[in-house]
């Protein structure tokens, strides 16, 4: 495996999958544990497909054969939970202050390094094209960071929708979504499950998605649309969300730089309203 991930295999042809192998490559992304722990049959069942899709897996992914395949994950599944244990348990290695900023250094090189400038491009044509509502999901972690983006968003463009509170709550906001809208969902892995529905629904209503997420492939549904992925190593228990600032920082800036003549007229109007209202203390 040449020192790899099962998981970065997977995101490599992921896009080249027939759809029976797409469904149990998401499984081990998902929930690698029913993997490392099951049986050919087992993992067979639980994706839906026959025990020959899982071998034929197996063996696109460069193993020979089931057994080798659920080997390597096990041992990634031993491996991250030894390191989850360890965090919360051992003495820490370094300074504080230093091991923190190598891990969130790398987030963001990470992350942004790994950008497809033509996923980049398509993303910004489609935020940006005015005649698309644009609806952000975010899951229960990222809402905090999420809300910001699109308080950055709808400042610099009309028709921004936060989807946000109970699953009901969403789905009733969703009736005002039509086709040819963009739904930029926001969430780590393991999905929550209402945010696999009201993406799914939002796609077959017409919506175009872009999916940000932590790695790939992934439950959400990524038809006619976009990928991207953001880094969430972390020095603690708890997976950071730096590299998600990052990425939200650089979809902001690349929104301003296609519309900069209209960020700039709403911004000079917003800024008459706040001096005339005297919404500042000086």
């Amino acid at each position: 495996m040449n020192g790899r991930s099962v998981q970065a295999r997977i995101a490599e042809i992921a896009g080249d999958l027939p759809a029976s192998q797409r469904r149990v490559a998401e499984l081990v992304v998902r929930d690698p544990e029913a993997l490392a722990f099951g049986t050919l049959g087992s993992m067979a069942d639980a994706a839906g497909a026959s025990t020959a899709t899982v071998v034929r897996l197996a063996s696109r992914l460069g193993f020979d054969g089931f057994a080798a395949l659920r080997d390597a994950v096990r041992s990634e599944v031993s491996t991250q939970l030894r390191s989850a244990v360890g965090r919360v348990r051992a003495p820490a290695s370094g300074p504080l202050v230093e091991r923190v900023l190598d891990v969130e250094r790398a987030n963001v090189e990470r992350t942004l390094s790994g950008i497809d400038e033509a996923d980049l491009d398509r993303t910004l044509d489609l935020m940006c094209d005015p005649a698309r509502r644009l609806w952000l999901l975010p899951n229960s972690q990222t809402l905090g960071i999420v809300s910001h983006l699109a308080d950055d968003l709808s400042l610099c463009r009309s028709r921004v929708t936060l989807l946000e509170g109970s699953e009901f709550r969403v789905f009733t906001t969703m009736t005002a979504l039509r086709e040819g809208d963009v739904v930029l969902s926001i969430d780590t892995q393991r999905h929550e499950r209402w945010v696999v529905r009201a993406q799914h629904a939002a796609v077959a209503r017409g919506a175009v998605p872009i999916v940000v997420t932590d790695r790939l492939p992934c439950s959400l549904d990524v038809t006619g649309g976009v990928a991207m992925t953001f880094a969430c190593d972390t020095a603690s228990p708890f997976e950071s969300q730096v590299g998600l600032v990052a990425l939200g920082n650089l979809l902001v800036s690349g929104v301003v730089d296609r519309l900069r003549p209209s960020v700039a007229r709403r911004l000079d109007a917003l800024e008459s309203t706040w001096v005339d209202e005297d919404l500042f203390e000086h």
